[in-house]
């Protein structure tokens, strides 16, 4: 139903197969059929509900529980054809935006056909998107005039990929600030997936901060909903045969994006239009305003039909892809290796054989061709080359998988994946110095990838350099703040500041400000990953003058970038 009987009469939390979030673009001053937009749908486990979406996470905490085995959506919902391609597949075209998907390949008439095909008028704007990235990676709102200009600069990248990843390499790169074009770009470089999507830039209805605010924001609408089944009414019925899925709606609330609309008609430059209209984006501070019950209800309303239909033909399997993605090559192949990766774990041969069938549907790219001449191409060689690296990894053959990882960057130098994952087998075998040049190279490629961050620390730590290391974590904390791994590094960064000899040389009063931060730090590691703290982490409190020094130790980073 569209409000959700919150428990079983007996108390009893409700188990879900799903529970996921729904950003939107929302005008109800537009005719119905043209007010409710989905951005993007997402799992609700990995999605932050700050301020005025806080409630929505207590409440299914307090009313629902996960099934043992929950659906997997996540090859879906995380990549944008994948999403676009199942709401026009069930008949719900008419809640996207219009969409297109083009090749990461630039030629001079890309931008006239992808205006043509939009159909954007004059004046008009559209919406760049990398299919297999979130948090506003990859998301460039631009104009009919600069889309050829910006189009080549993101499809572009530099032939002179080493000197410029030299120049990158710096500790001060870290902490400095990029332009919007300039991260955009290397977010774009670095993509492993051969297709981008564009959009038609759709807005929502102004809406203000505070209700004394004269400040009006486009911002985007998200909805929360869990995904449950009721109980078979026989043991027959429970195995035999499958009931369709129920929807229960848990809450919605605006995210805003960094600044208001112009109150006046002064030029925007690229800056500007997505500083007003992309409401992802890095930052402490995230602005939220709560949404009228009516509206609410109205996307529900629209919603509650094609969500169910959506998530339950939602899983994109082998046949699917070959199916559907037969006649598109690239895109089909990135499609088989994302779904081998998916696997890996628990199905390792049949994961390899889907990897080998991907690479054959590949055209190989010519020889000294430029990287930009065959960027579709190199990226899906790439992403496969590295996948089979990773399976090496989760075999402990960690030389086989360091062979995978080099041609993956022999092949596409841009890889930040790749990258980061040569600096876990630096460290994995005790090479450090190395290991931090990877991890440079991987955030200087992807900013916004947390990873190598929080693998550079290590590493920084590991050679006993304090002062880097903490500058690693402030640099993950500023668009990571509570990143659990950087913030047990800064605790111990703090911690072994204080057995240092120069430590004599502090203030009480300093001394007392480093430890609370220490302490902060280490707390917070705890709490959001307790599964990480052992018995050498912890020390009673009233005990803590007596506890014996403690050995230098990290956290491992577990799991792999699918």
């Amino acid at each position: 139903g569209s409000g959700g009987c919150a428990k079983l009469a007996h108390g009893e939390l409700i188990s879900v197969n799903f529970w996921g979030i729904c950003d939107i673009k929302y005008d109800p001053r537009n005719r119905k059929g043209e007010r409710i937009r989905v951005l993007e749908l997402g799992d609700g486990r990995s999605s932050r509900f700050s301020h005025h979406g806080r409630y929505i996470k207590e409440k299914f905490d307090s009313r629902y529980c996960m099934v043992r085995a929950p659906i997997k959506r996540a090859v879906m919902t995380e990549n944008k054809k994948f999403t676009h391609d199942m709401f026009v597949q069930e008949g719900f075209a008419s809640l996207r935006p219009p969409t297109v998907a083009y090749e990461r390949r630039y030629t001079p008439s890309l931008a006239g056909s992808i205006l043509k095909d939009l159909e954007i008028p004059r004046g008009g704007a559209v919406v760049l998107k990398l299919c297999n990235r979130s948090r506003g990676a990859g998301v460039v709102v631009v104009t009919d005039a600069e889309l050829d200009n910006v189009l080549q600069k993101l499809l572009l990248p530099p032939e002179n990929l080493e000197d410029w990843l030299e120049e990158k390499r710096t500790a001060k790169d870290l902490l400095q600030e990029k332009s919007l074009i300039e991260e955009q770009c290397n977010h774009w470089w670095a993509n492993e997936c051969p297709l981008f999507v564009v959009e038609k830039c759709c807005s929502s209805i102004p809406v203000a901060k505070d209700t004394d605010s004269p400040e009006l924001f486009d911002g985007t609408l998200r909805v929360a909903f869990a995904l449950h089944r009721s109980k078979a009414a026989s043991k027959y019925q429970e195995e035999y045969q499958v009931k369709p899925f129920e929807i229960d709606w848990l809450g919605g609330y605006w995210k805003l994006p960094k600044t208001p609309l112009p109150t006046n008609g002064d030029k925007e430059n690229l800056q500007n239009i997505h500083d007003r209209i992309v409401s992802s984006f890095n930052s402490v501070d995230k602005r939220t305003a709560p949404v009228p019950d009516e509206q609410l209800q109205e996307v529900y309303d629209a919603l509650t039909p094609a969500l169910p239909q959506i998530f339950s033909s939602g899983a994109i399997s082998v046949q699917m892809i070959m199916n559907v993605y037969r006649k598109e090559n690239l895109f089909c192949a990135f499609a088989l290796a994302r779904v081998a990766a998916a696997m890996r774990v628990d199905h390792l041969e049949r994961a390899l054989g889907l990897f080998d069938l991907a690479r054959r549907k590949v055209q190989e790219p010519v020889a000294k061709s430029s990287v930009a001449q065959f960027l579709p191409e190199r990226s899906v060689l790439s992403y496969v080359d590295r996948n089979v690296g990773v399976c090496s990894a989760l075999l402990q053959k960690w030389e086989d998988a360091a062979r995978h990882w080099r041609s993956s960057l022999h092949i596409f130098p841009a890889n930040a994946t790749s990258h980061y994952l040569q600096g876990k087998y630096f460290q994995e075998i005790g090479k450090y110095n190395e290991a931090v040049e990877c991890h440079m190279r991987a955030i200087a490629l992807d900013p916004d990838f947390k990873l190598p961050y929080q693998g550079l620390g290590n590493c920084h730590l590991l050679r006993g350099d304090l002062e880097e290391a903490m500058q690693a974590c402030l640099a993950c904390f500023r668009r990571h703040p509570d990143a659990p791994f950087a913030q047990f590094i800064a605790g111990q960064c703090i911690y072994r500041t204080f057995l240092a000899p120069t430590s004599r040389y502090l203030s009480p009063e300093g001394r007392k400000i480093l430890a609370e931060k220490g302490v902060r730090a280490l707390d917070m590691a705890r709490r959001r990953s307790p599964e990480q703290w052992n018995e050498t982490d912890q020390a009673p409190e009233d005990q803590r003058s007596k506890f014996p020094t403690q050995e230098l130790h990290i956290w491992r980073l577990h799991g792999y970038r699918p």
